[in-house]
């Protein structure tokens, strides 16, 4: 890319990965616990004063429960007497536990020339860690490099507009002013309002609108503008980049995950939508080729950039004010469509002290780009895909990638013209353009090969040439139980996807020795692979319904359990010491009744029978090198426009 920047040795501890964390220099003490302890109590609080006898059912309907929500502080004062001399009791015996110390030579997991390294790069001005797409690792570049890349996309006028910082703040005033005066004209009835005198009121619920109103005036307290920052394509030929849009925190922000939050069922509900490639797999199973049948598949050209946001307004309006989807999905129209109006025409964003607007296309990076860039062309599909049904009787997408199967037609001319009529149709909306690949036996697409066995389909692992497979490394501070979840997650995966045996054994071996490659031992890894096999073999034989079942008992469980939050060190005390303590303390002490027998203000039983302890991580590399907001690093970006 350039000339070497980094000191000698960078390249290995860069090539730890992004989530891997070093070790603080201290263990946990009862200091830094007390907002840990605070809200374990609070926990308990809510969980005592809300308990009720009955079995627990799950009444949640997700088309009514919004996520959009401020989450409240008030604590219930419910905890007396025999409960809170237990809970004392409990945080007395807890602080014995939590001292703080320095970490212990042998849990260190740098060496002290890596920590300075780390802290040199963290600190150094000049050089930028970025993040190369396609999960392919850091990379390093200069910070003048860096703001020359984004100016590459940024100076295409057809795309970005460039503003002033006067200007840029005028943008994020009038969305301010924007949001504002939506919520007003749809936030439920206020007191002595009379009914039906505003229309639309009542669109949002009024946690909604506290939600909102709160972000979005606290963004303009704090930082109201988005953030643009690259990824490095380098496993393209030619280097490149992606832009992103880091919306998180703007002024927008809080409306866009509302516009999220609505259209992400609808686009979930499409003709050629499946989650992920585990639902793929599931109904590539269930299908019989065809005779004279290929496959195929294509790709969108710059989805995001390249879709114009005013058809696209225009053509998903028209959708949502259908009667028929109102119906079906439960919204306002009018109010989702103004929403997405405001989010769509929002795309104020700051690349070091350059300030920009995106006019062209959906920025990459904000909430809600998936839904709308999934409804935007599944409305199209609406009439695409049963005009070529006998041809294509099978086809998905998953945003801007699509898998098919083609039938072929017995006149090779006549096959080949309907083929180029199928790719010229596709490609009539609105100035997408997409990328085929050719009909054969045998494609990639996104982590699988899928190719024709006879008359069945089957599938296979597929792994990018260039992936370095920076796995998790023995010695990052994480809690023991992640391995344990890459593994299973692994093995589980390995299974679904591979139709063969043989591909499982050879994944699973490839896949054990990266592992080995990144420090873990055979001891180590033996007995959680015979157990993640039995897992993975196992969840492979259980229907849905039993999947299903599963999942609630589990939930159910939780339900009746009390979460206590502790930050991972290795030399902190283990959860089966916590969670000792908690029933010789708590849940069931020596000489006294269980917890869950006694009753709470209400006189109801209180539902607590266990505790859940919960690790929270220190930062890793990826956030000790963070540098989407690169102003932090000094990038004059308008003085490189004239370079």
């Amino acid at each position: 890319m350039q000339k070497k920047l980094l000191p000698p040795g960078a390249e290995k501890l860069l090539g730890l990965g992004k989530n891997f964390i070093p070790a603080p220099p201290w263990t946990t003490g009862t200091k830094e616990m007390a907002t840990n302890m605070h809200r374990f109590k609070r926990d308990l609080s809510l969980k005592i004063h809300f308990s009720y006898e009955g079995e627990i059912d799950d009444i949640d309907d997700p088309r009514i429960n919004s996520k959009l929500y401020l989450k409240s502080d008030w604590e219930p004062d419910t905890i007396k007497g025999e409960v809170l001399a237990r809970l004392e009791t409990f945080f007395n015996e807890l602080s014995s536990h939590f001292i703080r110390r320095k970490t212990a030579p042998e849990n260190m997991n740098l060496t002290a020339e890596e920590q300075a390294m780390l802290k040199s790069i963290a600190g150094d001005d000049m050089t930028i860690i970025a993040t190369a797409d396609k999960g392919l690792g850091p990379c390093e570049v200069s910070v003048d490099q860096y703001g020359k890349d984004g100016l590459k996309h940024l100076e295409d006028e057809s795309t970005y507009e460039i503003l002033s910082e006067a200007d840029a703040l005028k943008e994020v005033r009038q969305l301010k002013i924007d949001i504002m005066a939506w919520l007003d004209r749809y936030q439920p009835y206020q007191k002595h309002e009379k009914r039906g005198t505003r229309p639309g009121a009542g669109a949002l619920k009024r946690k909604q609108v506290q939600y909102i109103r709160f972000k979005t005036n606290d963004s303009m307290q704090t930082d109201p503008f988005a953030y643009f920052y690259l990824m490095y394509k380098i496993h393209k030929p030619t280097l490149s980049t992606r832009p992103v849009s880091s919306q998180s925190g703007s002024v927008s922000y809080a409306i866009a995950q509302y516009v999220d939050e609505v259209l992400q069922p609808i686009a979930k509900d499409q003709l050629a939508y499946f989650q992920d490639s585990f639902a793929l797999k599931k109904m590539l199973n269930e299908i019989k080729l065809p005779a004279g049948a290929s496959l195929f598949s294509m790709d969108a050209v710059s989805m995001y950039t390249s879709i114009d946001s005013e058809a696209c307004l225009t053509i998903l309006s028209e959708f949502l004010r259908k009667r028929e989807n109102i119906v079906k999905y439960d919204y306002n129209a009018d109010c989702i469509i103004e929403a997405l109006a405001i989010v769509l025409r929002s795309n104020v964003m700051k690349f070091g002290d350059l300030f920009v607007k995106q006019i062209k296309g959906v920025a990459m990076g904000i909430c809600p780009a998936p839904p709308i860039a999934n409804l935007f062309y599944a409305i199209k599909e609406l009439d695409l895909i049963p005009r070529w049904q006998r041809l294509i009787p099978f086809y998905v997408r998953f945003i801007d990638d699509v898998f098919g199967i083609w039938v072929h037609d017995r006149d090779p001319e006549r096959d080949m013209q309907l083929w180029n009529d199928f790719q010229n149709d596709v490609n009539q909306h609105h100035g997408l353009q997409w990328t085929f690949t050719k009909r054969s036996r045998s494609v990639v697409f996104m982590d699988m090969t899928i190719y024709m066995d006879r008359s069945r389909i089957a599938t296979d692992l597929y792994e990018k040439p260039m992936c370095l497979f920076l796995y998790l490394p023995y010695h990052s501070s994480h809690p023991p139980g992640v391995l344990n979840s890459l593994i299973f997650g692994q093995t589980l995966r390995i299974f679904t996807l591979c139709t063969y045996e043989s591909q499982m054994k050879s994944h699973l071996t490839n896949f054990y020795r990266r592992l080995i490659d990144r420090g873990y031992t055979r001891e180590q890894l033996q007995p959680l692979f015979e157990r993640a096999v039995d897992n993975a073999e196992s969840y492979m034989l259980q229907t849905d319904e039993e999947k299903s079942a599963k999942k609630k008992a589990k939930m159910d469980a939780t339900k009746r359990k009390v979460f206590f939050h502790v930050p991972w060190h290795p030399n902190n005390p283990p959860a089966s010491v916590l969670q000792q303590l908690f029933r010789d303390c708590i849940s069931n002490p020596v000489g006294q009744p269980p917890l869950c027998e006694l009753r709470n203000h209400e006189r109801q039983k209180i539902q607590v029978d266990g505790m859940v302890v919960c690790y929270h991580r220190h930062k890793n590399l990826g956030n000790v090198l963070s540098y989407r907001k690169i102003d932090n690093k000094g990038l004059k970006v308008s003085d490189l426009r004239s370079k």
